[in-house]
């Protein structure tokens, strides 16, 4: 049975995925304008900046979530700690 984890910190998150043995990482952006509804008959265009960062160890997915950061050196912390990373884009456009 596959189970998710979710971490809030990215030092726990580096712990649990070095101890599962994983180098290998998704980096997984979304920066983007996109419509939210704010009221019942109002949509609202916001500005999108999310991350998420993944990783997998059968039967289990690692993932760590954040919307206040800098992703660049947030990047740039994990390919020198030696992980091997492939970036994808979320935005819908």
């Amino acid at each position: 049975m596959q189970r998710e984890i979710c971490y809030d910190r990215l030092e726990h998150f580096k712990e649990d995925v070095r101890r599962a043995g994983i180098t290998k990482l998704a980096f997984a952006e979304t920066r983007e304008k996109r419509p939210m509804q704010v009221g019942p008959d109002l949509l609202q265009v916001v500005d999108i900046a999310r991350l998420e960062i993944l990783a997998y160890r059968s039967p289990t997915i690692y993932k760590y979530k954040t919307s206040d950061a800098d992703f660049e050196a947030i990047h740039d912390e994990l390919a020198a700690e030696g992980f091997e990373i492939t970036r994808r884009n979320r935005n819908i456009t």
